[in-house]
């Protein structure tokens, strides 16, 4: 049932009467801190709204059922509290083709988790009780989504889709480092610790890509490092591979770069956080509205992460979903 909240203070302008939202909240978000503090957050959550409802997920892919729910419920917003893999798992609840017989419900990010990547695109505070500011009275802007079509682990086909970066190679290495340790310690240092390990060990394979964007067709072939096929800004804990793109404009910002010595890959990794690694000598980047990715050796599985989630591996090809999902956030 929605909550109803308390009558709030006299001359509470901000507090939002008119919509009612459903926020999906991990509570093993940010080493367990989520789960500790739902009291404070129901708190923060009722300044915000009149008619709110927090549901608890309770394992990998209950919030993606969560948010499906929610959008046959009629709520008018969706909003994901955690980390980037609650925002994933969300989106694609409210992306699916179960819920396409629905108006789909704004969707919101009040973050609280390791990384928050997304809020940075969505220019989202990072502060619970101002991001529900946000989600209360901020700015909804249609919004791309991209899709994703891979080969599940046992082979099977499937297709997932992406709010914020999709990225493999090397990347898809440091975000299931990131995932399988602690994530107490939230921003950018747990990936730049698994991001030196797997330069260390990490052996590029060579790898064929296509596109296909403003410019017409284009492809590259080589031993590839990473790749980044960016509808938002940021990933990996502040790596700014999207600089000056745009998720409404129905392309990818993709980046490719190739595998080089360690000490000039060393020399470049603070390229990841200014927006400028495509400006490297072993880099490059173009715009596309579709990306495919295939291996051209045998070796150890080329690995994808979405959204900071790892569940795939090459070969792969994305799509856009023009302004596919409303947004709410802090855009200017």
């Amino acid at each position: 049932m929605v909550n109803v909240g308390q009558e709030s203070p006299e001359g509470d302008s901000a507090r939002n009467r008119g919509e009612k939202i459903c926020l999906i909240a991990n509570p093993q978000a940010a080493g367990g801190r989520v789960g500790k503090r739902l009291d404070e957050l129901r708190g923060l959550i009722d300044q915000a709204f009149e008619n709110w409802e927090l549901r608890l997920t309770e394992g990998p892919g209950h919030a993606t059922e969560l948010a499906r729910a929610a959008a046959r419920e009629g709520f008018d917003l969706v909003a994901a509290v955690g980390g980037d893999g609650t925002c994933h798992e969300v989106v694609n609840g409210l992306i699916s083709p179960d819920a396409q017989d629905v108006t789909n419900p704004i969707f919101a990010v009040v973050p609280f988790g390791t990384g928050s990547d997304l809020v940075r695109s969505l220019e989202t505070p990072t502060d619970t009780a101002q991001a529900l500011a946000i989600a209360s009275t901020g700015v909804t802007m249609s919004t791309d989504v991209g899709v994703a079509q891979y080969s599940a682990p046992d082979g099977s086909p499937a297709i997932r889709y992406f709010i914020n970066v999709c990225g493999f190679g090397a990347n898809g290495d440091v975000a299931n480092r990131v995932n399988q340790g602690s994530k107490r310690v939230g921003g950018s240092v747990p990936y730049v610790k698994a991001t030196l390990r797997t330069l260390a060990d990490y052996s590029a394979q060579r790898v064929r890509l296509s596109w296909q964007g403003p410019e017409g067709e284009g492809s590259w072939e080589g031993n590839l490092l990473s790749a980044f096929a960016a509808n938002g800004f940021y990933c990996g804990g502040g790596m700014l591979v999207g600089k000056g793109a745009s998720m409404q404009d129905g392309m990818f910002a993709l980046t490719v770069i190739e595998d080089d010595n360690i000490l000039r890959l060393l020399l470049n990794l603070p390229r990841l956080f200014t927006g400028t690694i495509h400006k490297a000598s072993s880099a490059f980047r173009v715009t596309a509205s579709h990306v495919r990715a295939e291996a051209l050796e045998d070796g150890p599985p080329i690995l994808v992460e979405l959204d900071g989630e790892v569940d795939a591996a090459l070969p792969l090809e994305l799509r856009i979903l023009p302004e596919a999902l409303r947004v709410r956030g802090g855009w200017r």
